[in-house]
């Protein structure tokens, strides 16, 4: 498997954890923002850290592809993860 598709992958899963987390926690309750920025901080994190995680080489480091990729997959796996999961255990 390659790099890219290890970035990509895990960013898919960990936008169903993080789903899960906020409707867990209900983390929309005094506002949803507190989601938003929760979801967006784990992202970033996640972001900076994952290319070390999985050893990439430094010109690899150095373009913007450890940040962008899974990015719009991440967000939407999100989003469906945690309206999908709120409605499973409080609807």
């Amino acid at each position: 498997m390659k790099l890219e598709d290890k970035l990509y992958w895990s960013k898919v899963f960990l936008g169903i954890f993080v789903g899960f987390f906020s409707a867990f926690l209900r983390l929309h309750e005094p506002t949803s923002m507190i989601a938003i920025m929760v979801a967006v901080f784990i992202y970033v994190v996640y972001s900076v850290l994952s290319p070390f995680v999985f050893r990439a080489q430094r010109d690899y480091l150095k373009t913007k592809k450890p940040y962008i990729t899974g990015l719009a997959a991440y967000f939407l796996i999100w989003l469906v993860s945690w309206i999908l999961f709120y409605n499973i255990l409080f609807g």
